[in-house]
């Protein structure tokens, strides 16, 4: 592998747009674990969402509907994960793999029951805000797609709204309950409130994924959602660290992408970063103590 890649700006400029999703999904894992929340649904909501967001196109003839269509979806995931997990009690890995794994049958079934051709958007894509500059430095910054730049405001807000007098509250419900409760946090309604915009985000980061195939595939997401939790432990659970963490895994993608046709073997980079990162972050970063813990009986609704 030739280091000359490292200096190109079709490399880089591909980092950040593989990076889209993969911030995303990891901003969407980083507000609801703030919010004691293991968002373990993260994958199968993105693989749904990445269904609705062909399929939305594809009936409205509307990118912008597709991706609206996607985001609702993911919401819909996210609530459905927060009334098996607080609601009926599953607790969030279970109620995370239940998500996961009805998502890896929903999505099919409905691809070849409402697709039997296939679903498809045709030439329709995301397409970047600004015109190329020729392959210069310029398009690493400015020929993106619009929900790359959403990542980073994202990132920015999620930061700044964690200090407010809301995001306290957030962060109440992910680092004592006892505190929530004192401070008269309702954290059933909050921690669904929360879970909506971490379907939301999700539900962009599948987006994303779909309409840049340009078709629907099982395999479309494969992993990446999984990986948006891996950036969360790296980043210790502080937006901007987490967005900084998805551009080095998608730095692994996109050396994957330009150096793919040296052996299948390089494939696994990415995914062997993840374990490798997890295995240093663990024991090194201490996350919100009630993530994933549950919510204690008669917790304010």
């Amino acid at each position: 592998m030739s280091l000359d890649i490292f200096i190109s700006a079709d490399f880089w400029s591909a980092m950040v747009r593989v990076s889209a999703p993969i911030a995303l999904a990891a901003l969407a894992c980083t507000i609801a674990s703030r919010a004691g929340l293991l968002f373990i649904a993260v994958e199968g909501t993105m693989l749904l969402a990445a269904f609705f967001s062909i399929a939305g196109t594809a009936w409205t003839g509307s990118i912008v509907l597709g991706v609206v269509i996607a985001a609702v979806a993911g919401v819909v995931c996210a609530l459905v994960f927060g009334v098996l997990s607080m609601t009926l009690r599953m607790g969030d890995v279970v109620a995370g793999l239940t998500v996961h794994v009805g998502a890896l049958g929903l999505a099919p079934f409905l691809a070849a029951e409402l697709f039997p051709n296939g679903a498809s958007i045709g030439s329709r894509s995301l397409r970047p805000i600004w015109p190329s500059f020729g392959g210069s430095v310029g398009d690493v910054l400015f020929h993106q797609q619009p929900l790359v730049y959403l990542a980073i405001l994202v990132a920015i807000g999620m930061t700044l709204f964690l200090r407010t007098r809301s995001g306290l509250r957030v962060r109440s419900s992910g680092e004592s309950l006892r505190v929530a409760q004192a401070l008269g946090v309702k954290l059933v309604r909050l921690r669904f409130a929360v879970l909506a915009v971490s379907g939301a985000l999700a539900g962009l980061a599948g987006a994303v994924l779909g309409l840049g195939a340009g078709s629907f595939d099982l395999n479309v997401v494969s992993g990446q959602g999984f990986i948006g939790l891996a950036c969360v432990m790296l980043g210790a659970w502080q937006p901007l660290g987490v967005l900084l963490a998805a551009a080095v895994f998608a730095t692994a993608y996109a050396v994957q992408f330009r150096v793919d046709a040296i052996g299948g073997w390089i494939q696994l980079f990415p995914y062997v970063l993840t374990l490798v990162a997890m295995a240093v972050a663990w024991g090194r970063v201490q996350g919100p103590p009630e993530e994933g813990r549950g919510l204690p009986d008669g917790a304010a609704r």
